[in-house]
């Protein structure tokens, strides 16, 4: 079943890359469904909310991604 194949991929990924994981999924599900109601696939105020939160977090933490290394590994032509 390709169910069970995805969920044995996801439980190899190390857990510091669940989330981003989990990023990917959810912007695979929303570009899929776009040709349904936007209105179903908005982002709630709490969600924006809560991660406006979490990346200030991040960025008062120090836990941030230098400049010069944001762009490595993009190919663009």
């Amino acid at each position: 079943m390709l169910l069970q194949k995805i969920i044995d991929e996801i439980k190899e990924i190390p857990e510091s890359q669940q989330e981003e994981l989990y990023q990917l999924i959810q912007e695979f599900r929303h570009r899929a469904n776009s040709n349904q109601s936007p209105e179903l696939y908005e982002t709630p105020d709490e969600e924006i909310i809560a991660g406006i939160r979490e990346g200030m977090r991040q960025a008062l933490a120090g836990e941030v991604i230098p400049l010069e290394k944001m762009w490595e590994g993009i190919d663009v032509d």
